[in-house]
């Protein structure tokens, strides 16, 4: 199981509240993610550009209109007419005048009301406290409201490295956690998923019916299978060998058609391994089993995602989760082979050949959660669901 963290920024925006102390309360929301109430059919307006500005949805009582602030976990359930965009500090207060005022948090212990003429001159003075929220990556965060245990927290780990590079909680499924527009329009514009028959398609093709398999994943498959019909330790083969037997194969299957291009994946995923024991994805002697991970990693995002979007319900996400995690503990032996797989399918999703920024992002995102204490991977058991520590 997974311990929640001892504070949260939740939990750390109450103290500062308690001790009245704003620098700090302003200072901890000046390096998260905010997000503001919009009503959905507003939020339509802007994804199909009919509207450049949104409406937010007030917060109103004793006769006094507040403009709605929240850090993620402190998000209430506004309904199903609600949803939330996200940004940054400065974006979230934009425009807010001096006699204007401001709930952050409300209904927590954290609840804060601050007039304009108390934010702004604080922003002006700490702008460059200000996170942008393009900046706000490579975290681990753990959510005290997601899934800690049991097979959804596992699955969902599966997924850990892009959340982790985006600063997202990697143990939450519940659409009211993230922005609606930004997620609809991640889908269309990242992964191609414009509508729910898109979004049931895709999900098909990454973990489904649909799925077929990658010239990467083929000779991935076909060296486990060479290694064991020869007898070999590891699957261990040098380029030259790997490729003749992968022509043999093609040849034998009436697939020659496929050679050329197997023969350019062995010897993309020889150097990439190369890069890969000396960057530590890898030991010494180590190798990639399979790139399935790539697409399971890629199937938990888009299951949480359509979620957000309402391409689905819960309990479809759910399932499409679960469905990813089983398929990972099928064909990776520990977390680690499940993250090497995961970069080397990034690589040759690409077909660039090139060890860009990305590249060391992943490189460190891959680190952290093999080595920070807080972790999924160091506590969850991979092969076993009961488990407490198999990484």
């Amino acid at each position: 199981m997974i311990l929640p963290p001892p504070a949260d920024v939740e939990a750390q925006l109450a103290a500062a509240r308690r001790d009245s102390d704003l620098d700090r309360y302003l200072g901890l929301l000046a390096g998260e993610e905010l997000f503001v109430p919009i009503r959905r059919v507003d939020a339509r307006s802007i994804l199909d550009e009919r509207a450049e500005t949104f409406p937010n949805v007030y917060h109103e009582t004793g006769g006094d209109e507040f403009l709605q602030v929240f850090t993620r976990g402190a998000l209430p359930d506004l309904g199903p007419d609600i949803v939330v965009m996200s940004g940054a500090l400065d974006w979230a207060v934009d425009g807010v005048g001096r006699h204007e005022r401001v709930v952050f948090n409300r209904g927590t212990r954290g609840e804060w009301r601050l007039p304009g003429a108390t934010l702004q001159p604080w922003l002006d003075a700490h702008l460059d406290d200000v996170t942008p929220l393009e900046e706000q990556v490579e975290r681990l965060i753990t959510a005290s409201y997601g899934h800690l245990d049991g097979p959804i927290a596992h699955a969902l780990a599966c997924g850990a490295h892009l959340a982790v590079l985006n600063a997202a909680p990697w143990n939450v499924l519940d659409g009211r956690y993230h922005d609606y527009v930004a997620e609809v329009r991640g889908l269309r514009d990242w992964w191609g998923v414009p509508d729910p028959p898109g979004w049931r398609a895709t999900m098909a093709g990454l973990i489904g019916d649909g799925y077929a398999l990658t010239p990467g994943n083929l000779a991935l498959m076909l060296r486990l299978r060479f290694a064991a019909e020869y007898g070999l330790p590891g699957g261990e083969f040098d380029p030259v060998t790997w490729a003749g037997l992968a022509d043999r194969w093609c040849a034998d299957n009436d697939a020659a058609d496929q050679a050329d291009e197997l023969r350019q994946v062995v010897r993309r995923v020889s150097r990439y391994e190369q890069r890969f024991r000396a960057d530590g994805l890898l030991d010494a002697d180590g190798f990639v089993t399979t790139a399935l991970s790539w697409d399971v990693g890629r199937a938990v995002t888009i299951a949480r995602s359509g979620l957000a979007a309402g391409y689905c319900d819960a309990l479809t996400a759910e399932l499409m989760v679960l469905e990813a995690g089983s398929l990972a503990r099928r064909y990776h032996q520990s977390w680690a082979d499940l993250s090497a797989g995961y970069v080397m399918g990034r690589l040759l999703h690409d077909g660039e050949d090139e060890f860009g920024d990305w590249y060391a992002a992943a490189v460190r995102v891959h680190h952290l959660l093999l080595r920070d204490p807080a972790s999924p991977w160091l506590n969850l058991g991979f092969g076993s669901l009961s488990e407490e520590s198999d990484a």
